[in-house]
Order: C-alpha cells, then structure tokens, then sequence
C-alpha cells in the first residue's frame, strides 16, 4: 500500500527515534498498555470548567500517565484574546519539581480541555526524562525544572508513550463551526480549527499506528477506541501501510519479542475530592435558551442543490433563477429547524435542558434573539423580588 504524504521519512524517523528514547528510559510497560479513551469510564470524577476542575482532571491524567508528582494549578486566567472568535483553553506546563509538577492557566474555553492537559503532562514526563540526563529527576539537578522548546515537542510525543495518545490527538485537530451572525438574509456558518498540540496531528496519527501494530498480534491492529473520525482515518491508513511490520518496529523500538499487549482498568473516582466553589457559582448564573435555527445551512445546501439540478436538467440561462430557487427553499426549511442555544455562550443545547452542559449556566426559559436576553434577565429579576401573594 502507498503511505500517507504526513508525516515524511525524515520526521518519521525522528518520530520513532524519540519514541525508543523514551521506551528505553521510561520503561515498556507503559507503552504496551491500552490507550485511555475518551469518556467517563476513564474519567469518572465531576469535570469542570474551572481551576478546581482542571486540577482534578490533571490529577487524573497525571495518574494514567504514571507522573508521580502532586498536580498543582496556578490561576493565571485573564480572559479570551479578543480576535479569536472561539478561544482556545491555554493550560501549560510551568514547572516540575522533586514532589510536584505545576500548571498554569490562561484560558478555559468550551474546547477539548482534556486533551489540550493531555499535552502538558507529557512536557511534564518529557522534563524529566532530557536527553541530556542519566535518568528521571536527580537531586544534583535544579531545584525547579522549567520546560523549554525541546521539552513541548517531545511532550506531545511522550502523550502516546504515557497511554495519553487518543484524547492528545483528538485536541490537536478540532473543528467547529456555528452559525453566524444573522445579516438580515441568513445566519452564515462559520467556522474554526482549533490545534492543541506541540507536534501536528498527523504525527501523533503515525506514533498512533505503530503502537497499535506492536500492540497487536501479526495483521490484527486496528485503530484505538475514541479517536475523532478526522484521527482514526489518518491512524488507520498508517496501520495499513505498517502491516507487516510489527517485527521490524519493535525492533527498532527496543521491545523485546516475548513482550505483550496489557488492557487498561477503568479506575475509581478520586474519594478526596473537595466542593468546587467556582463551579457552584457558575451553576447559579442565569441564562436562556435561544432558539435560532438553521436557515443559513438550508440556504448553502439549497443554493448547491439548485445549480447541481439546473447543471443537469435546465439551459445554462435558466441556472441562477433555479440556483436562486433552490437557495430560497433551502433558507426557508432551514428556518423551521430549530435549534436551542445557550445565551451565555452559543452551545447548542436539549430542547428542554434545565442546565448548559458546557458553560454550567441555569436556563430559565426561552428568548427568540439575543436582543431579548437583557429584558428577558430584568423580568427574572423582577419576578425573584416580587412579595408573596396571598388569598
């Protein structure tokens, strides 16, 4: 079979020669174990959007991973940069010391917070496995460690190594999109990917592949549960092209041929856990739910309709009046599908959700548009201080 194009020769093998540094200082074990997929049964404790929240989904990763330090959180926040139109989270990876490794935020978005961390616990391993070192951390080195340019790049590689590689593959491609602003005609869809990583998707998609040919019995490999649809296409492709293989990379690996594939136990919700008075907080701001629709969709999807079946059955005068018609009955059944969004930040919701599941926002009731919300806010108010009535 032809190889994918991503990643080269050349960053292949840089790609498998770091992956056997790390083999060899780390140990196999790690690598041969089921990757963590996405979901609850890897992640059962209550996840939040806020410093609590990261510190406990840190914590969690931390263990997978085997970081034996304590996760400390550092609330750095100073809101979203106001060019991006979806702000990506920003978590890194500040300092690891002899007992902890620290973490930083700038940024909680409604993004792949999980994986975006993901990535930093591997800076984190990667800080204390350098090259330049004999082995984990020592006490003749110094006392905080401080991640650098090497460090980020073999961190993102060390994720796959740690057990870490689907939930950091999936944050360093997303895609999203919504829709516009409404321009008096129809709501636009707009768009935007968000990178999450330190090395590109396709080469995490590579290392992917190879762990689960070595992994895997002769020919058997598939590509690992939970991959987004855009990462197990690259994976699977890999492991095609890699059958065959398994000897030779495990070879070149380190792994020794007796070695075995280990599955992962789903882990215990942490019993320590403290209340999250930020996310409390947030579970008490109010919100609506606005019902926009999907009229700017129905009229993309009309209008390439129309000159697809003018193209066909129609002269060539005739396709801007089908176009047109086309994009006409597209806007208007697009506008008979409704879709309930939180006001508070634009996520689409259940038609009779009582809670934003993304920003934790109460939804007391239904708005047409956003221009109604702050009427829509002072008629709560309103009502929340009214007296009692009694008959």
């Amino acid at each position: 079979m032809v190889e994918p194009e991503q990643p080269s020769l050349e960053v292949r093998e840089a790609l498998l020669a770091t992956l056997a540094e790390l083999i060899a200082r780390g140990g196999v074990e790690r690598f041969v174990r089921e990757p963590v997929r996405p979901g609850a049964e890897m992640f059962p404790d209550p996840s939040a959007r806020t410093r609590y929240g990261v510190a406990v989904l840190a914590r969690r990763l931390a263990l997978h991973a085997g970081l034996e330090r304590e996760v400390v959180i550092e609330d750095r926040r100073a809101g979203a940069p106001p060019t991006e139109r979806k702000p990506a989270t920003r978590v890194e990876c500040v300092a690891v010391t002899a007992s902890e490794a620290r973490f930083a935020i700038g940024y909680l978005g409604t993004d792949d917070v999980v994986g975006t961390i993901a990535h930093e616990i591997g800076v984190a391993f990667a800080m204390l496995h350098r090259r330049d070192k004999a082995g984990p951390y020592r006490s003749q080195e110094p006392q905080v460690l401080e991640p650098d340019g090497q460090d980020t790049e073999r961190g993102s590689i060390a994720t796959v190594f740690l057990g870490l590689g689907v939930v950091a593959a999936n944050a360093a491609y997303q895609y999203y999109s919504w829709a516009g602003r409404f321009n008096g005609a129809y709501e636009p869809l707009e768009f935007q990917i968000v990178r999450a990583t330190h090395v590109p998707v396709s080469s995490l998609a590579y290392l992917l592949a190879v762990q689960a040919v070595v992994r895997a019995p002769d020919r058997k490999a598939v590509a690992p549960v939970g991959l987004e649809p855009p990462q197990r296409d690259e994976v699977t492709a890999w492991i095609k092209a890699l059958r065959g293989r398994r000897d030779e990379l495990r070879t070149r690996l380190g792994i020794a041929p007796d070695v075995t594939a280990t599955p992962r136990p789903a882990p215990a919700p942490f019993e320590d856990l403290e209340p999250d008075e930020e996310r409390d907080q947030v579970a008490r701001r109010n919100a609506f739910r606005w019902r926009t629709h999907r009229g700017g969709v129905g009229l993309i999807a009309g209008t390439v309709f129309g000159v697809s079946v003018a193209m066909f059955v129609a002269s060539r005068g005739m396709i801007p009046w089908v176009a047109l018609g086309g994009a006409t009955g597209g806007h208007v059944l697009g506008r008979r599908v409704r879709v309930p969004r939180c006001s508070a930040c634009a996520s689409v919701v259940l038609d009779d959700a009582a809670q934003c599941p993304h920003c934790g926002a109460l939804l007391r009731g239904d708005i047409a548009s956003l221009s109604e919300r702050l009427e829509a806010e002072e008629q709560l108010e309103a009502e929340s201080h009214a007296p009692d009535q009694h008959l």
